[in-house]
Parts: structure tokens; C-alpha cells; sequence
């Protein structure tokens, strides 16, 4: 569980936050109020990813417990996500100020 939380928290990083995809960011935000908020909100980041990853691991059955665990990992996800962000932004920044290389 870990493992998955851990690749959770990357993947939002390298999606949402990565210089790679600044780009197609940029222009999903001038399409439309969904991607304005997707993309400015690392909670929902968060939560979206911890679904995804959660949903490529474990075979989704229709049961009460599954689908808790399901939207829990979600949760608990989208709060590490949320709490990364603001712990890791100022770092983030000093490292491109010091190292001239932009990450973001």
C-alpha cells in the first residue's frame, strides 16, 4: 500500500506539476472550468490519481468493503497530495533558483 500511495503522489507530480506537460496544461485550462480546477487543485489531483493507481492494482468487485477501500485510498491519497504540495513548493523553488533548472 505504500508502494502505491508513493506512486500516487509521483505520478500527480509528473502530470500536474512536471515542465514537461506545462504545455497541454495551458491549454486544457483555456478549455474549460472542469480543467481550470483540476489543474490548480492538488486535493483533487490527489484523489483522481490514488483512483487510478488503486483501480490498476486490485481488480475492482462490487462489494461494500471494496468500494470503502476504494474511496478511501482516494482520500487518503488526495490529502498526502494536498500536504506535499505545500510542504514541497518551496523547496521546489529554491532548488530551480539555485540549480537554474526549471522543473515547473
Amino acid at each position: 500500500m505504500f508502494f502505491e500511495l508513493l506512486l500516487a503522489l509521483s505520478i500527480r507530480f509528473f502530470f500536474f506539476e512536471f515542465i514537461l506537460f506545462k504545455g497541454i496544461r495551458e491549454y486544457l485550462k483555456e478549455k474549460g472550468y472542469f480543467f481550470r480546477k483540476l489543474f490548480c487543485c492538488p486535493f483533487c489531483q490527489g484523489f483522481w490519481c490514488g483512483l487510478g493507481i488503486f483501480l490498476y492494482f486490485h481488480s475492482l468487485s462490487l462489494s461494500w468493503q471494496q468500494l470503502i477501500t476504494l474511496i478511501s485510498f482516494g482520500f487518503v491519497s488526495a490529502y498526502l497530495s494536498f500536504v506535499a504540495a505545500i510542504t514541497l513548493h518551496p523547496l521546489i523553488q529554491k532548488y530551480e533558483q539555485d540549480s537554474e533548472i526549471p522543473l515547473r
